[in-house]
């Protein structure tokens, strides 16, 4: 028989073990908190401007010049360098004055549809090219907050977590607000503990049915200051589960093309359909801005899993994302070096296999961000310029 001092101690051996690897890539490739560095080729495209154009600021003092290595070669810039240049050339991307912030749940029920991954990839592409990016950590799990570095439990005090706001203890999310080491990329961490909420809101919820009501009037709180906010929810029908729905107004499921998984994701659904139904009841019109199914973890050498993602247009139409994330060794080989696929080291993955795995994600964020201008009034007029809208 197993008993609770041999779960204990394999918990805590557990522990050890995921400090250990923190550390571990934390120390062997430090730079995990320091700012991504861009070339000028890969700069020019970010910013929108031409290299002499960027060179010639810098000369006229507009922009800070480069400094000259040793060898000659200048220094790169930093995504901060970028904004302050896109700032200067009134070339960043934002929502207008009058377009609302786009808040996406991405959720699914079932464990293993690359949620978290989608999220973290998809919060660094949208900071990367101009946007103003908060990604909250609603999942007890906590994946989105090692993504940046965190072990949860040990770094993460559970005041600075959703769970003051879901118990009603705190009104506004100002407090739980952490930068990252992305520029215009803030995080709301999450640990164990926020788990709690589930049972608080659970016992609340039966009597005030408004507790539900508390994250997105915790996001209304701070959402000016933000373009786009990205909510990672728990692999479960929850009560937390439940508040995100109610505060995104945008939702975009991932799901691997296995029939298993197409069942759940189907659950899923059926599932979110009476949620909606009970959300409208109590608080009026659910209106998401937009659905989307993605498709990740694509095995391109399954033949069943091809044959799937061909059916899926003709049946799922435009509900579905045009681009697939494929299943791929260079996600693998970056997350054991605690980082994104936006982030790994040039050393660490063979490059044929990272720039394969990049374009992956880049043409599922960059069909992402085509989503999130077209919710935007603003942007209307310049899409339809580009046969966009």
């Amino acid at each position: 028989m197993t008993s609770l001092s041999t779960l204990s101690d394999l918990s805590e051996r557990m522990h050890r073990l995921i400090r250990a690897i923190n550390d571990r890539n934390i120390n062997a490739k430090p730079g995990k908190m320091a700012p991504k560095i861009y070339t000028m080729k890969e700069a020019e495209p970010l910013i929108g401007r031409k290299y002499h154009t960027i060179r010639a600021a810098e000369k006229e003092g507009r922009l800070q010049p480069r400094e000259t290595l040793a060898d000659g070669r200048r220094t790169g810039y930093t995504l901060a360098d970028i904004n302050r240049a896109r700032e200067v050339f009134g070339t960043r991307l934002r929502r207008g004055a009058g377009d609302d912030p786009i808040r996406i749940a991405v959720s699914n029920f079932k464990g293993g549809s690359a949620k978290t991954t989608t999220t973290v990839h998809a919060a660094q592409y949208l900071a990367e090219h101009g946007l103003r990016v908060l990604l909250v950590d609603c999942d007890p799990q906590a994946s989105s907050t090692a993504a940046f570095g965190y072990v949860p439990d040990d770094d993460v005090n559970v005041s600075n977590t959703l769970l003051p706001l879901l118990d009603g203890e705190q009104s506004s999310l100002a407090y739980a607000i952490r930068e990252t080491y992305w520029d215009s990329l803030d995080l709301i961490p999450s640990n164990l503990m926020l788990y709690n909420a589930e049972y608080g809101l659970a016992v609340e919820a039966n009597k005030n049915p408004t507790a539900l009501l508390r994250l997105l009037l915790g996001l209304q709180s701070i959402e000016q200051n933000y373009d786009v906010i990205l909510l990672d929810p728990p692999p479960a029908l929850g009560m937390i589960s439940l508040s995100v729905m109610q505060a995104a107004n945008a939702l975009v499921v991932p799901t691997p093309p296995a029939l298993y998984d197409i069942f759940s994701t189907r659950a899923f659904f059926s599932m979110l359909v009476e949620v909606v139904e009970t959300l409208q009841r109590h608080f009026g019109e659910v209106d998401y801005k937009f659905v989307r199914l993605l498709v990740t973890r694509l095995d391109m050498n399954s033949e069943t899993q091809q044959q799937l993602v061909e059916l899926l247009p003709e049946v799922m139409g435009n509900t579905l994302m045009r681009h697939s994330v494929t299943k791929t060794a260079a996600l693998d080989r970056a997350g054991m070096y605690g980082r994104s696929l936006y982030e790994v080291l040039p050393d660490s993955v063979p490059r044929k296999t990272w720039k394969r795995a990049v374009n992956h994600f880049n043409k599922a964020n960059e069909e992402l961000l085509l989503l999130i201008r077209q919710s935007w009034p603003s942007h209307a007029e310049v899409l339809r310029e580009e046969g966009l809208l």
